[in-house]
């Protein structure tokens, strides 16, 4: 019985969550409604507030929540492998196809890094480095093994990642005709990875 509770209030905290974004997103933090993402979930809006003391906690929570999502899938994938290029290959992909699944969490962050929602830059900026972390990381590894030139790994981790938030941004309305996720963005990634510059 006890973790049938604990199922039930995990559930309700991912559901508060989800449709917290999506109120996030498409009203801005000071549009955004705690009855009506109280409505959306199914849930009391007193209920809300046992799990989220404030509206302010419930954007970052929301921020925390989808990074660790992101982080959880990452590490796995680059303990996997003892290629650090394959793993950078893999770690951008699995960055984009999460985003393009989970629209309402990846349109969170931009939001927080361009959009009605700014004034959470700080705790965005916070929460992406740990992800920023790995990725340079791995950029350090392959300049190490003669995989990369001599570049600045903190920029180049941030360019990555960069390009990245703008294909999930573009997806939809933008680059969707050019074909299914994996293949615009293999397209991308060969550029990004490869440079435009013929030798």
């Amino acid at each position: 019985m006890a973790g049938k509770s604990r199922d039930s209030q995990e559930d309700k905290r991912r559901r508060i969550l989800k449709e917290a974004a999506r109120e996030f997103v498409s009203k801005g933090y000071k549009g955004a409604n705690i009855n009506h993402i109280a409505e959306k979930s199914g849930i009391g809006k007193g209920t809300i507030y046992l799990y989220f003391p404030s509206k302010a906690e419930l954007f970052a929570e929301a921020l925390r929540v989808s990074n660790k999502l992101w982080m959880q899938k990452a590490r796995e994938l680059v303990e996997a492998s003892d290629d650090p290029l394959q793993a950078l290959r893999e770690l951008l992909t699995l960055d984009v196809k999460l985003g393009v699944e989970h629209k309402e969490l990846a349109q969170l962050w931009i939001s927080s890094f361009f959009g009605d929602n700014r004034q959470f830059v700080g705790t965005a900026a916070d929460v992406l480095e740990e992800y920023a972390d790995l990725v340079q990381d791995l950029v350090r590894q392959c300049v190490e093994r003669g995989l990369f030139r001599e570049v600045d790994e903190r920029l180049t981790a941030f360019l990555l990642l960069g390009i990245n938030e703008m294909t999930i941004a573009f997806y939809d309305n933008l680059l969707q005709s050019f074909g299914s996720v994996d293949d615009v963005y293999a397209s991308l990634q060969d550029m990004m990875l490869k440079g435009l510059l013929k030798e």
